[in-house]
């Protein structure tokens, strides 16, 4: 075995697999918590919509009665804390990217898609509708 064998391959866990995960995890929950709670104020008003504080379906509802109320906390912390974790981990998949072994791996191809979804996370989080759902939330 030469020095150049084994550069070119892949260190156990550092393959950027587990990294790539954790950024399709970060995108699905993220994803399913705007869903759950569009789907919420959907439950209100008969039709899917963008709520925002003090609209004419939710504005007098008691949107999170009983069991609904630790699924709105989840869904504050996940749509606010998500997108930071995923612009995290969207910086550390780009410099891992940058190596030679990251382009020699076979992981590679998902850690790209994980990062595109990670980085469409960080960035839909600053649009004015996601803004208005997470003001919603914490009305």
């Amino acid at each position: 075995m030469t020095i150049s064998a084994v550069d070119a391959t892949a260190l156990p866990g550092r393959s950027g697999r587990a990294l790539a995960r954790v950024q399709f995890t970060l995108a699905a929950v993220y994803v399913i918590a705007i869903g759950v709670a569009l789907g919420r104020a959907a439950s209100f008003s008969g039709h899917l919509y963008l709520p925002h504080q003090g609209d004419e379906f939710t504005g007098s509802a008691d949107l999170w009665p009983g069991l609904w109320a630790p699924t709105a906390l989840v869904m504050i912390v996940v749509i606010g804390v998500a997108p930071w974790a995923a612009a995290a981990a969207s910086l550390v998949a780009g410099t891992r990217l940058l190596t030679a072994g990251m382009r020699a791996s076979a992981h590679g191809r998902s850690l790209i898609v994980g990062t595109v979804l990670a980085a469409l996370v960080a960035v839909s989080s600053l649009t004015p509708q996601v803004k208005a759902l997470l003001g919603w939330l914490l009305d």
